[in-house]
């Protein structure tokens, strides 16, 4: 399978992005071929003007089961070798974790270890009731490099619970400690996310993808900070035609037409 195979890009008419780790023999398994995939559909799906929020998802039993294991023990992986293979990983995260649009998180089956993080860098998450996460590194004494902001969604003791116990847990479980929005059938999991979607997508997508950046910014810097710098996250939408145009709709008591310009 080539890597352009790894990674499916579905832009369907109502402007959402479906996107599927293409691995499925493997649970969706962090290969580098994949990691290089998944990068390069974050940068098509940022880049695509039609495309006002993804939706994030696996083929197969898994979502992704994190990084590929199998592939790390028959290399008799060094500490150089551990820092390398980090490293080809962390391009693939950033672009993650920087997403300037939203992204729904459609769980289905594991997410575990890396593919943990990557459930953690969308931006809301809609799990199959059968889905499990976990970080089971310490199961099998693995370094632990991908859940640095972990902390931030679902709370520290939460973080190091998972970390500790490199056990299973539930969707349900996860949807207590502020990790998923919804749990839902595990045959209602695609028609959720793009409910879900559609729910963002009426709105002003300069507007939403902006809202997004304005919380993390409130999350990553300290508060002197913000009078200086949050202003120039809403220069864009405070120039663009969707701002007139949003206006002007709910004057006339009509539904706005978003150009996303």
């Amino acid at each position: 399978m080539s890597d352009t195979d790894l990674f499916l890009y579905e832009l369907r008419d109502d402007h959402i992005a479906v996107m599927t780790l293409n691995r499925p023999d493997k649970m969706n398994a962090l290969s580098d071929g994949l990691a290089k995939a998944i990068l390069e559909g974050i940068e098509r799906f940022e880049a695509d003007q039609d495309a006002w929020v993804g939706i994030l998802t696996g083929n197969g039993k898994a979502f992704c089961a994190g990084g590929d294991l199998e592939n790390m023990r028959v290399s008799s992986m060094d500490e150089g070798d551990w820092v390398d293979s980090v490293a080809e990983l962390m391009p693939m995260f950033n672009a993650l974790e920087q997403h300037k649009k939203p992204i729904i998180g459609a769980i289905n089956g594991f997410a575990m270890g890396g593919g943990l993080s990557v459930a953690n860098a969308c931006s809301l998450i809609v799990a199959a009731e059968s889905a499990r996460f976990g970080m089971p590194e310490a199961a099998v004494s693995v370094p632990n490099f991908s859940y640095f902001d972990l902390w931030k969604t679902v709370g520290y003791r939460n973080a190091l619970e998972l970390s500790l116990t490199a056990e299973a847990f539930s969707a349900e479980h996860m949807q207590r400690i502020g990790f998923v929005s919804q749990v839902v059938p595990d045959h209602e999991l695609m028609e959720a996310a793009l409910k879900f979607a559609a729910r963002i997508t009426k709105n002003g997508p300069m507007a939403t993808a902006g809202a997004e950046l304005a919380m993390r910014f409130t999350l990553n810097n300290p508060k002197e900070d913000w009078p200086e710098k949050a202003p120039k996250l809403w220069k864009a939408l405070l120039n663009s035609d969707d701002l007139r145009e949003g206006l002007s709709s709910f004057a006339e008591k009509r539904k706005p037409k978003w150009k996303n310009a």
